[in-house]
């Protein structure tokens, strides 16, 4: 799956309390996976208890790279078939785990070094403005994706996908 959002700048509040993240943690991310200071960032399905540290993980994330003007991390995840099919459905969430101010084996500190990416299904985000994993894929099939409002009570967004224009358009004959 290319082009995951991960990461936004902004403050957000994270289930260990309030975390606010700027232009400067997304450049440490980035610059820290491309020196190799860790191994690739796993994915996991949910966030584990560290009593459990058996647990697999299910890919990495590969080409961490900052978009949308230097306010956004991506990634793209390297998952099996069956996992990358089923997660836009089963797991449409995700949460990063991140190491804040570490030091490498040279003495040199990073501000923020990505760890994980934590597929979430029935869990909210606590980066509740990144892009769900089924707008991804809905974008990069061709689809049209329209958002449209849903009442006060409901905080997620109503998607409705387009694709039977798209189809009609595509396999029209031309006279």
């Amino acid at each position: 799956m290319r082009g995951v959002e991960l990461v936004k700048v902004g403050t957000h509040d994270i289930s260990t309390g309030r975390w606010q993240v700027d232009t400067d943690d997304l450049r440490s991310v980035v610059d820290a996976f491309r020196a190799g200071v860790l191994r690739k960032p796993v994915v996991k399905l949910g966030h584990v208890d560290d009593r459990f540290d058996g647990t697999p993980s299910f890919g990495y994330v590969d080409n961490l790279r900052i978009a949308s003007a230097g306010r956004t991390l991506l990634g793209d995840l390297v998952l099996p078939r069956w996992l990358a099919d089923a997660a836009p459905m089963h797991w449409p969430d995700r949460s990063v785990e991140a190491l804040q101010g570490f030091r490498d084996t040279t003495g040199r500190e990073w501000p923020l070094v990505l760890t994980g990416v934590a597929l979430l299904g029935s869990t909210n985000p606590g980066i509740d403005d990144l892009a769900s994993l089924q707008e991804l894929v809905a974008a990069s099939s061709g689809r049209v994706t329209l958002r449209t409002p849903t009442p006060a009570r409901n905080n997620h967004s109503t998607i409705v996908l387009v694709a039977a224009a798209r189809r009609r358009r595509a396999h029209r004959k031309l006279r």
